[in-house]
């Protein structure tokens, strides 16, 4: 187990008259967990959505055994009975990124157009998949890679929790290194810092604060057109 874990959360409503992202980031049982959710729906229920989900995620109790596909198909499930209970939550989704850290092992689950990297030395690398109808495309080499942020329909989500259609949970794996740093970011947040932004923003920051305060700075200084949230992990 490494020494210590620092972090940084951050949730902002941005453009939007309220914020339906839900992120958290703490230490329980011994491991370092952190998540952000991004909710859509009327009225409250997209907070609902992304509220429940990371209210699942952080209350189980986890091990070195646990299956991160069925704590999100358990979530997936309790929303769509939410949503049988009240007709006006019928529509509501969210999309979800989480992960937990077991000594040098970082557990991956993830659904939607929510992200995680890895930066690390003086790179940055996504681990997580966009299930979005651009980035399918983009994939199955429809479309070219500049193209996706012009695509007239480039938030439109292919898989979310909540939806019955579609569902895809990706999970994966990855070893983790002293002074490694992993960013979770919603769409409002990666839509408008990129890659190379915050590789850059890393690499002057001597800290996992100073880090964050460097990213919320930006986000300012930027035309924000959604809520921004995202959580940093940081291996020290």
């Amino acid at each position: 187990m490494f020494m210590k874990i620092g972090s940084f959360k951050y949730s902002d409503k941005g453009s939007r008259i309220e914020n339906q992202d839900t992120v958290e980031a703490l230490e329980l049982n011994g491991f370092y967990i952190a998540c952000v959710a991004d909710g859509v729906g009327g009225g409250n229920c997209g907070k609902l959505a992304s509220q429940t989900i990371v209210d699942l995620f952080i209350s189980n109790k986890y091990d070195t055994n646990i299956n991160l596909t069925e704590v999100i198909e358990t979530a997936h499930n309790k929303i769509k009975y939410l949503q049988s209970v009240n007709t006006d939550c019928s529509g509501m989704a969210t999309t979800f990124t989480g992960c937990i850290i077991d000594g040098n092992n970082l557990k991956i689950v993830h659904v939607g157009d929510s992200r995680l990297c890895i930066l690390r030395g003086n790179g940055i690398q996504q681990l997580t998949d966009s299930h979005t109808e651009a980035y399918r495309l983009y994939r199955a080499g429809k479309i070219k890679f500049e193209d996706i942020k012009n695509y007239p329909r480039r938030h439109i989500l292919e898989s979310a929790v909540g939806i019955d259609e579609n569902l895809t949970i990706q999970s994966l794996e990855f070893g983790l290194l002293q002074g490694d740093r992993i960013l979770l970011t919603t769409d409002g947040v990666h839509d408008i810092i990129s890659k190379q932004e915050f590789r850059d923003l890393s690499m002057r920051s001597d800290s996992v604060t100073v880090y964050g305060y460097e990213i919320v700075s930006l986000l300012k200084s930027k035309k924000i057109t959604d809520n921004v949230s995202f959580v940093i992990l940081s291996v020290e």
